[in-house]
C-alpha cells in the first residue's frame, strides 16, 4: 500500500503546478514553498490518491493562527541558540506572510464584491480555495471525489476561478456561474458554486 504524502511533498505538487519549472530564483521558490506548507497545515484539504493532486479548502482559523505563531516561536528559539539562523527563519517567514498580507487587504473591496454575487440566501457553504495537479487528469479526478462527497454530505461549494477559461472547466463538475469582478492585479475572479445533488444529478 503507498504511504500518504507528506505536507512537504504536497507543498511541492503547489509549487510546481501554481509556479512551473521556473528554477531562477532559489529564494523566491523556498519562500513559496514554504507559504504552501503552511497553507496545507492550516487549510482543510482532500489529496488525490496517488499524491499528485492537492485541493484546498476553507482554512481552519485555529490551525492558521497556531501555524503561523509556531513559525515565529521556532524562529525565536533558533535564535536565541544560533542568531544568524534565527534572524534567517525570520526573515523567511516575512518574505512568505507580508506580501501575502499586503495582496489580501489590497483585494478586500473586490472579495466583497464576489461575497455580494451569491451564491443565494446565507447558506452556509465550503470554499473552495485551490486545485493543483502535477499529473494529467488527477486534479479532475479529484475534483470528482469532492462532488461526491460534497452531495453524500449536502455541501454547497464556492470557489472563485482564476479566469473565464477555468469557469468552463469547472462547470463539468456541476458548478454554476455567478459572475465575474476584476481584481486589483488585474485578473478576474468568476464566482461560481454548486449545489449538492441527489443520485439523479437534480440539485
Amino acid at each position: 500500500m503507498p504511504t500518504a504524502p507528506s505536507l512537504w511533498q504536497l507543498a511541492g505538487v503547489e509549487a510546481r503546478a501554481f509556479r512551473g519549472g521556473d528554477g531562477r530564483n532559489v529564494t523566491s521558490r523556498l519562500v513559496f514553498k514554504t507559504g504552501m506548507l503552511i497553507a496545507l497545515g492550516a487549510f482543510d484539504r482532500r489529496v488525490h490518491p496517488s499524491g499528485q493532486a492537492v485541493c484546498l479548502l476553507a482554512p481552519r482559523w485555529p490551525r492558521l493562527v497556531l501555524s503561523t505563531t509556531g513559525a515565529v516561536v521556532i524562529a525565536g528559539l533558533i535564535g536565541a541558540v544560533l542568531a544568524p539562523l534565527g534572524w534567517a527563519l525570520l526573515v523567511l517567514t516575512a518574505l512568505v506572510f507580508l506580501p501575502l498580507a499586503v495582496r489580501a487587504t489590497m483585494a478586500l473591496p473586490a472579495k466583497r464584491r464576489l461575497g455580494r454575487i451569491g451564491p443565494p440566501g446565507r447558506r452556509r457553504h465550503i470554499y473552495v480555495h485551490s486545485v493543483a495537479s502535477t499529473r494529467p487528469g488527477a486534479g479532475a479526478e479529484l475534483m470528482t471525489l469532492l462532488a461526491g462527497e460534497a452531495d453524500q454530505k449536502g455541501w454547497l461549494l464556492v470557489l472563485d476561478a482564476e479566469n473565464e477559461n477555468l469557469g468552463a472547466y469547472y462547470l463539468r463538475f456541476g458548478f454554476a456561474r455567478g459572475g465575474a469582478v476584476s481584481m486589483p492585479d488585474g485578473t478576474v475572479r468568476v464566482r461560481m458554486w454548486r449545489q449538492p445533488q441527489d443520485g439523479r444529478g437534480r440539485c
